[in-house]
């Protein structure tokens, strides 16, 4: 039986190759086009360390220089004011650690004979309170860590995982620097990943405790304070007045003042306008893909009306027909995308550096699945319409 199927596919090679050309084109398609979609849900799943609900951000400038001791007091005396308001659950006051922004630092740091690159974020303790961060390992900052001689430190889930191997807990590495621009680092805790946008790749992170303020740095202070439930409105309409009565106006300014969750709407949509294109682009070619399979294959098996009569008049039943049809389709686009697979796995083409882990896996389960299925419908409804077919009828076609 399996060798009169194989010489049937060998004695309509010329045709067979055709349409395994054809289906090796459309399973290439098909295959990058269902990876590059897998990629972006996976990346939009991904867990981040914030929670923005009912969170205000106040950004503070320097005009004009101010002693160091007064402006770092100046902006103590500033979260007191802040927390003092009875809506006002927990405020924290960080350099370069804003949620949703691109404005973003890095450098460059050694463990071993790894080098990897993190994005800088310098926290206070109250940070964690404000942002709602439980750490996936290990623990968050607290008063014991001050002032210690290797600055604690917290990194992202995938730092860890890739050169800690899950275990970064406790664990030290420096940065890039020489002399006594080098420091060395502990890792207290482990976060989720930080995101920048929903379906925007996560960037690796690193979170350094603040050992003082320095507000007049090359970066703005930024003061995050967590309200009440929708109590956001409430801080807004104070926050001005609070801190030009407690800062010098002469010195200092407002260069920001918003909710972070309408940070996080505009990023989102700053980005789904970037990807609304190309997912579009995306699904439309699937369609065509769905369509054109239904088309290759209607039309060979059309082409074959000839043969399925002979079939027919040797005593070939309808439902056989059907199924040698369907099983020699089957195995054509098995092959052809059994190669394009080959092809994608040694040499990645969807434009992605790094895919998020398991959705190649996924992406190949998935292909395979849709091809299996495009091919049963696309050679079951006619092959059933042409084993219907009287001989008669079948052997007049030529």
């Amino acid at each position: 039986m399996m060798r009169l199927f194989f010489k049937s596919l060998w004695n309509n090679r010329r045709r067979n190759i055709l349409v395994f050309i054809e289906l090796f084109m459309i399973s290439f398609v098909m295959v990058n086009l269902i990876i590059y979609l897998a990629n972006i849900l996976a990346i939009y799943r991904i867990r981040t360390m914030y929670h923005s609900r009912d969170v205000v951000l106040v950004n503070i400038s320097n005009k004009i220089p101010e002693p160091a001791a007064t402006a770092e007091q100046a902006f103590l005396n500033l979260k007191k004011v802040f927390a003092s308001n009875p809506f006002v659950e927990s405020v924290s006051i960080s350099k370069n650690a804003i949620p949703y922004n691109y404005n973003i630092s890095t450098s460059e740091y050694t463990h071993g004979s790894d080098r990897f690159g993190m994005s800088m974020r310098y926290v206070d303790i109250e940070y964690g309170k404000v942002m709602k961060i439980v750490p996936v390992s290990g623990r968050w900052f607290n008063e014991t860590d001050r002032g210690k001689s290797v600055r604690p430190v917290m990194i992202t889930k995938d730092i860890d995982q890739k050169y800690f191997k899950g275990n970064g807990v406790g664990q030290r590495f420096t940065n890039g620097g020489e002399g006594i621009n080098k420091e060395e680092y502990e890792i207290a805790g482990v976060v989720e990943s930080f995101k920048r946008s929903d379906i925007e790749k996560p960037y690796p992170a690193v979170l350094i405790l603040l050992d003082s303020i320095k507000p007049q740095s090359m970066w703005e202070t930024s003061y995050l304070i967590r309200t009440g439930e929708n109590k956001t409105s409430a801080m807004l309409a104070v926050a001005e007045s609070q801190v030009y009565s407690t800062l010098n106006p002469e010195n200092w300014t407002i260069s920001s003042l918003n909710t972070l969750e309408n940070m996080h709407s505009e990023q989102n949509n700053e980005n789904y306008q970037r990807n609304y294109l190309s997912v579009i682009i995306a699904l439309f070619v699937l369609i065509n893909i769905l369509l054109g399979t239904i088309g290759i294959l209607w039309y060979n098996t059309n082409l074959r009306i000839h043969e399925i009569g002979i079939k027919r008049a040797l005593g070939s039943t309808g439902r056989g027909i059907r199924r040698l049809l369907i099983a020699e389709n089957l195995v054509i686009a098995g092959i052809g995308l059994l190669i394009v697979l080959v092809i994608v796995l040694q040499v990645p083409i969807t434009g992605q550096k790094e895919l998020e882990p398991g959705v190649m896996v996924q992406s190949i389960i998935i292909s395979y699945v849709s091809m299996t299925l495009l091919v049963l419908l696309s050679t079951w409804i006619p092959s059933s319409i042409a084993s219907k077919i009287r001989p008669a009828v079948a052997l007049k076609t030529e």
